[in-house]
C-alpha cells in the first residue's frame, strides 16, 4: 500500500510541473429531462480534439490547454448530439443536458468524430442499451438481460432458455457480477428460466469478457457490471408490465425536486403456472428493486440501493387410503438480500471518489418432510439442509484525471465473508423408531478478503495503454493468502478505423461453487477458500482486431483468447450434500485444472432503423481432475465448438418495431452409458469417459414485435413474441428406457434406447406495457 501511495504521489506530482496554462472543465452529464446521470457520453473539444467519456456515475473531467472561446460536443447513443461553447477563462464547472430524440447518425457537425470501438481502450466487452434489450423477443413476455448476453460470441447459455452466463470455458461462479457495484451470488428466478434482474430498473449493462481493469477481481472470467437507475428529479412516473409469467410495476420521482429522487420496481409470478396443470407443485417468486438519490451539495452526492428477491418450489405428494395416510412434501428456497450506501465526492476538477458500504445475504434452503399413519404405526420425519454466505464489505475507489492523456484509478476493498457451507438439520419421532433430534456442520466460517489496486490509462499519439496491477489477500482460520495480479492492455492504433489490441491479465478466486446439473431445481453451495482448498486462479492472454467503416455504423471484431485455470473444484463421483454429514471438504474433488481458448467475430450496426450483431464463436474448453475420468483431459461440460448468435431489430414505422433473434450452436458434451450387464438379477450400466457423447446440434429462432402508442394518460406498448418459430425439437436433456407395449398374450417391454427430452416447442406469448 505505500509503495502505491509513493507511486501516486509521484505521478501527480510530475504531472503538476506540466499543468501551467492547463484548465479543466468537468461535471456530469445528465438526461435533461429525468436529470438522471448517462455513462459513457462522449465530450469531445473540437479546437484540441481530445476527448473523455462520463465515468460510471455520469463524472467527467477534460484538461485543455487552450483558454478563451472552446466548442465542445457532447453525444451520447439515443440523445440528440449538443454543441457547448464555453468561455474558459479558469477552471470550470459545468453540468451538460442531453435530451433524448434522434440518435447520433442522424446529425452532422463538422470535425466531429464519435469515439468508436478503434479508440476504446478495452477488449473483449459488451454494451447493451436497455432500450434495444426492450425491444428483443422474449419468452412469458419476460425481457431478460441475460439471454440477451448469451447472444454474444463467447457466452453460452448452458442450455434452453437458461439465463446462465458461461464465458469463455468458464462456470457461472467465475462471473464477477456487480449490482450498483456490489456482488451478488446466484442470479435467476424460475429454477434459472431467467434472471433477477428487472429490466425497469436498470440504467446501464457492460460484460467484460477478457483485458480485465486493475479495479475488478475476485473472480475468474467475466465482470458484469450492471448499474440500477436512479429515479427521475423533475417529475413522478409509474410504468408496468403485465405477462404471462409475471407482472411488474415501478414507482419513480423527485422527493425534493431538483435534489433527492427515488425509484422502486417490484416483481412478482400472478398466474400459479403448476397448479393450472394441477401438478402438485406451487411455485413463487418475487423481488424488489429500491433506490434513493440524494445531492448533499455540488461536490456531494449520496445513494441508498436495495434489492431483494426470493423464490420458492413446494412439491406435495399424498396417499390416502383407509388403513394409510402418506404425506411427503419438498420445498427448495432460494434468495439475495442486497443493500449499499454509496458516497460520490469531488475533491476538485481532477479528482473524483466513491466510498461504497454494503451488505448482501444468499441464501439457500432445502426442506423435506415425510408423515406416514397407519393402524400399526406412527412416523414423522424432517430434513433440512442449509448453505449461504453473507458479505459486509467496504470499497473506497478513486478516478484522477491528469491531462486528456493520463487517467488514474486506485482504491482499496475490504469483504468479509460469512459462510454457511452445509448445515444440515434432522429430526424423526414416532412408533417402531428411534428418537432423533440433531444437527450436523452447523458451525459459520468466516473470513477477511482484502484489495488495493492502481490502475493506469495512458495514450500517446496511435498508442493506447491500460496497465495495473492489484494486490490482494484472504486470511480464514489463521491460514493466509497472498496474490499479486498484473493487467496490461495495448491498444496500437494502426489507421483511423482500425486497431490492434493485446491484453493479458491474472485473476484469482478466492470464493467456490459447488452445485448439481442437470434438471430440476437449482442447488448452488457457494465455499470458502481453506487450508485444504486453495485459491482458484487463471492467466488470460487476448490478441484481437477492431475495425469500424461507414461512418461508425458499423463495428468489426476479432478476438482470439487462451485461458489457463488452475485449483478448480468439483463433487466427487456420485458425491453430494444430500444425506451426507461428512465435511464438504471430504466430497469434492480439489486442484482441478482447466483450460479454454478460441476465436471470436462480432459484427455490429449500431445506427439506423435497422441495427443488430451477429456473434460467431470457435472455441474449446476441458477440464482435468486427477481422480475423474481416469485422470485424463475431458471436455467442460459446457463445451461448444461452434455457436452462432444473430439479433436484428428494424423499425417498421416510429411505433412499431420487429425485432428477431436466432441461435446455433453445436451439441454440448454428454456422458452416456456404453454397456450394460446384470447383476444379483438388477441392471448395471457402465459408463465411457466423461463427456465423451455429443448432444444434437442447437437451433431457434424467436421473433417479436412491438406496437407503442402515446395516449392522453400517457404511453402503451402491446409486445408479441414467438418462442422457437419453427419448433425445432432442440435437446434438453437424454434419458434410457424400455418402452412397455402390450400383445395379446402378455406384456413386453422393448430394448433398452436412449430418448431425447425437449423442454420449449413453438410457444406464442404477449405482454402489456404502460408508463405515465
Amino acid at each position: 500500500m505505500k509503495k502505491i501511495i509513493t507511486i501516486i504521489a509521484f505521478i501527480i506530482s510530475l504531472s503538476n510541473c506540466f499543468a501551467q496554462n492547463r484548465y479543466t472543465i468537468s461535471g456530469y452529464v445528465f438526461d435533461n429531462k429525468s436529470k438522471e446521470v448517462l455513462i459513457g457520453a462522449n465530450i469531445f473539444d473540437l479546437n484540441s480534439r481530445t476527448a473523455t467519456i462520463s465515468n460510471e456515475y455520469g463524472f467527467y473531467s477534460l484538461t485543455l490547454t487552450a483558454k478563451g472561446s472552446i466548442k465542445i460536443i457532447v453525444s451520447y447513443i439515443g440523445y440528440k448530439t449538443k454543441s457547448v461553447k464555453i468561455l474558459l477563462k479558469q477552471n470550470k464547472r459545468i453540468n451538460l443536458f442531453l435530451e433524448s430524440g434522434i440518435e447520433i447518425d442522424e446529425v452532422t457537425i463538422t470535425g466531429y468524430k464519435n469515439k468508436s470501438i478503434v479508440e476504446r481502450n478495452e477488449t473483449g466487452v459488451v454494451r447493451l442499451q436497455m432500450k434495444k434489450i426492450k425491444s428483443l423477443p422474449n419468452l412469458f413476455g419476460e425481457v431478460d438481460i441475460m439471454k440477451s448476453l448469451q447472444l454474444m460470441p463467447g457466452v453460452q447459455s448452458g442450455g434452453e432458455a437458461k439465463s446462465s452466463l458461461y464465458v469463455r470455458g468458464g462456470s457461472p461462479d467465475q462471473n464477477l457480477i456487480l449490482l450498483d457495484d456490489v456482488p451478488l451470488y446466484y442470479v435467476s428466478h424460475f429454477g434459472g428460466m431467467f434472471s433477477i434482474f428487472n429490466a425497469d430498473a436498470i440504467n446501464d449493462v457492460k460484460l467484460i469478457k477478457g483485458g480485465f481493469p486493475a479495479r475488478y477481481g475476485s473472480r475468474l472470467s467475466s465482470v458484469l457490471d450492471i448499474r440500477m437507475r436512479e429515479g427521475n428529479m423533475q417529475k413522478y412516473h409509474v410504468q408496468g408490465t403485465l405477462g404471462l409469467l409475471s407482472s411488474k410495476i415501478s414507482f419513480e420521482g423527485p422527493i425534493i425536486k431538483n435534489k433527492t429522487s427515488f425509484i422502486i420496481s417490484v416483481r412478482r409470478n400472478l398466474l400459479p403456472v403448476f397448479k393450472l396443470f394441477d401438478l402438485g407443485v406451487s411455485y413463487n417468486y418475487y423481488d424488489i428493486n429500491a433506490k434513493i438519490n440524494h445531492k448533499l451539495s455540488q461536490n456531494d452526492r449520496i445513494f441508498f440501493s436495495f434489492y431483494s428477491g426470493n423464490d420458492k418450489v413446494k412439491i406435495k405428494n399424498e396417499i390416502k387410503t383407509s388403513s394409510i395416510k402418506q404425506k411427503d412434501t419438498r420445498s427448495v428456497k432460494w434468495g439475495n438480500t442486497l443493500a449499499a450506501l454509496r458516497w460520490n465526492h469531488i475533491f476538485n476538477s481532477k479528482l473524483f471518489s466513491n466510498l461504497t458500504l454494503s451488505y448482501t445475504n444468499y441464501n439457500y434452503q432445502n426442506n423435506i418432510t415425510s408423515y406416514y399413519k397407519s393402524d400399526s404405526t406412527n412416523q414423522n420425519i424432517l430434513n433440512n439442509l442449509y448453505s449461504g454466505i453473507k458479505d459486509i464489505n467496504a470499497k473506497f475507489d478513486f478516478d484522477y484525471y491528469i491531462n486528456p492523456n493520463i487517467k488514474l484509478r486506485y482504491g482499496i476493498n475490504s469483504i468479509y465473508h460469512i459462510f454457511t457451507p452445509n448445515d444440515i438439520y434432522y429430526f424423526q419421532e414416532g412408533e417402531n423408531i428411534s428418537h432423533i433430534d440433531t444437527s450436523y456442520n452447523d458451525i459459520n466460517t468466516n473470513a477477511f478478503e482484502n484489495s488495493v489496486y492502481l490502475e493506469s490509462e495512458i495514450k500517446y499519439n496511435r498508442f493506447n495503454t491500460n496497465f495495473g496491477v492489484r494486490f490482494s489477500n484472504y486470511d480464514i482460520k489463521n491460514k493466509k493468502y497472498y496474490s499479486v495480479e498484473p493487467r496490461i492492455l495495448f491498444n496500437f492504433i494502426l489507421a483511423e478505423n482500425l486497431s490492434l489490441k493485446y491484453s493479458f491479465s491474472t485473476m484469482k478466486q478466492y470464493v467456490h461453487l459447488l452445485s448439481y446439473s442437470g434438471v430440476g431445481m437449482p442447488s448452488d453451495f457457494w465455499m470458502p477458500t481453506t487450508k485444504n482448498v486453495v485459491p482458484e486462479t487463471s492467466y488470460q492472454n487476448t490478441l484481437g482486431i477492431a475495425q469500424s467503416f461507414f461512418d461508425d455504423k458499423y463495428e468489426f471484431s476479432i478476438n482470439s483468447y487462451y485461458k489457463i485455470m488452475s485449483n478448480l473444484i468439483a463433487f466427487k463421483q456420485g458425491e453430494s450434500f444430500f444425506g451426507n454429514i461428512d465435511n464438504w471438504e471430504n466430497v469434492i474433488e480439489k486442484k482441478g485444472k482447466g483450460n479454454a481458448y478460441g476465436l471470436e467475430l462480432l459484427l455490429q450496426k449500431m445506427q439506423g432503423k435497422t441495427t443488430g450483431w451477429i456473434g460467431i464463436t470457435l472455441s474449446k474448453a476441458d477440464r482435468k481432475f486427477a481422480n475423474l475420468n481416469n485422470g485424463k483431459t475431458f471436455p467442460f461440460k459446457y463445451d461448444r465448438l461452434f455457436d452462432v448468435g444473430l439479433s436484428i431489430t428494424h423499425k417498421i414505422k416510429e411505433n412499431i418495431a420487429l425485432s428477431a433473434t436466432w441461435t446455433y450452436g453445436s451439441g454440448y458434451p454428454i456422458t452416456l452409458a456404453t454397456e450394460k450387464y446384470t447383476s444379483s438379477g438388477k441392471e448395471v450400466y457402465a459408463y465411457d469417459d466423461i463427456n465423451s457423447f455429443k448432444m444434437r446440434n442447437y437451433h431457434r429462432l424467436d421473433v417479436g414485435v412491438n406496437f407503442n402508442k402515446k395516449t392522453s394518460w400517457g404511453e402503451r406498448t402491446w409486445t408479441i413474441s414467438i418462442f422457437n418459430l419453427y419448433n425445432r425439437q432442440n435437446p434438453y436433456y437424454y434419458y434410457f428406457e424400455r418402452k412397455l407395449f402390450i400383445t395379446l398374450e402378455n406384456n413386453k417391454k422393448d430394448n433398452l434406447k436412449l430418448y431425447q427430452q425437449s423442454l420449449f416447442s413453438f410457444f406464442p406469448s404477449f405482454s402489456y406495457s404502460f408508463k405515465f
